[in-house]
């Protein structure tokens, strides 16, 4: 039995998509954990996520980085339905024009073509969910509420921007080769 919802943007999304974004946005999620809870920039990127919530800790920002990563996996239907057509016809004319491009991707494309594309389409996301989210919500939000270790506007650093390019991309890929089975 196939159960469908209707999104907002005119396209169908199923069961078997909702649980495939969830499990590639909490791996994801996990992947970008892992980035931060390793160097000491994203110690404290981990504590600021957490104050969010009231709940400047390491554990409460890891928990609510899961949180987070199920509820901005969600858009990404959205954003690679809609992107995923123009993204390969950019990559093809690209690989057309260029040997060593083309030896890079046709063994990949073999393997996993929806992966491949979402992996990159997902980095896409990650560096814009990273800037908006990231680099201007979360600071914005915790100057709203008061708290006292609030970062300024904007707060980008290099590791959360690669943790969240890294959870973007892997949720990207997982998603492709979820939906390629």
């Amino acid at each position: 039995m196939e159960r469908n919802i209707r999104s907002l943007f005119s396209f169908d999304i199923g069961i078997d998509e909702i649980e495939g974004i969830i499990g590639a946005s909490l791996f994801g999620a996990l992947q970008a954990n892992l980035i931060l809870h390793f160097h000491p920039d994203g110690l404290e990127a981990v504590k600021m996520l957490g104050a969010t919530v009231r709940e400047p800790t390491l554990t409460g920002g890891a928990l609510l980085l899961f949180v987070c990563g199920v509820l901005l996996g969600l858009p990404f239907l959205a954003f690679a339905s809609g992107s995923v057509n123009s993204f390969v016809t950019t990559i093809i004319a690209l690989s057309s024009k260029s040997t060593l491009l083309q030896k890079l991707l046709v063994p990949l494309l073999n393997i996993s073509a929806l992966g491949v594309t979402l992996f990159a389409l997902g980095q896409v996301y990650g560096l814009a969910v990273g800037v908006v989210f990231y680099g201007f919500g979360v600071p914005l939000w915790l100057s709203l509420i008061g708290y006292s270790g609030a970062y300024a506007l904007p707060s980008l650093g290099l590791i959360p921007l690669f943790a969240w390019m890294t959870y973007g991309g892997m949720m990207g890929l997982i998603y492709g080769v979820i939906m390629e089975r």
